[in-house]
């Protein structure tokens, strides 16, 4: 199935409970799956969010997101050059590629991390993404649905330097004498 997903940065007075917030970055972001209405404003994002279970190419080849239950992320996305992001379940966590940015996303306190939950992050990523924020700054992601939370540390994080070069990995390594 494909939807579309709108997003905004939340207002501090709209509190609805019906709505999916992520939190990244120290900022909060309210996604809307295939909404009928919304707030006035116009949202910060708005994108196709292609789920696991979606065949056709047709409309793999047009989603901005696609996520996905196993197969490598860069691998996906070279299928389809036209996504910015894919996010793959895997049994301990998530793998995420964005663009060139790549990282594995590992719940917190053993959770599983969900498709909704993998969808919700693939979503606020791409939303980063489009808004200019950078990735280096993504530390930890948190989706918020009722009285449901889902946290997740990003771990891994990698930058590929050009198209089918290896991964460069971005966190600061110490010289050793």
């Amino acid at each position: 199935m494909v939807m579309l997903v709108r997003v905004w940065k939340e207002p501090a007075e709209y509190r609805d409970t019906g709505t999916e917030r992520v939190l990244v970055g120290g900022r909060v972001l309210r996604l809307e799956r295939s909404p009928t209405g919304g707030p006035f404003e116009p949202p910060l994002d708005e994108h196709l969010v292609a789920g696991p279970g979606e065949t056709s190419r047709d409309l793999l080849s047009c989603a901005d997101v696609i996520v996905r239950y196993g197969g490598e992320p860069a691998l996906h996305q070279a299928e389809f050059p036209g996504c910015l992001v894919v996010a793959v379940n895997t049994r301990d966590g998530c793998l995420l590629a964005a663009g060139g940015w790549s990282a594995r996303l590992v719940p917190v306190l053993g959770e599983r991390c969900g498709e909704a939950d993998a969808s919700a992050f693939a979503s606020a990523i791409h939303a980063w993404m489009v808004a200019g924020l950078p990735l280096d700054a993504v530390t930890r992601l948190t989706a918020v649905r009722g009285n449901a939370v889902a946290q997740v540390r990003v771990r891994d994080p990698a930058v590929r330097a050009a198209p089918g070069a290896p991964a460069v990995r971005t966190e600061l390594r110490r010289a050793v004498p």
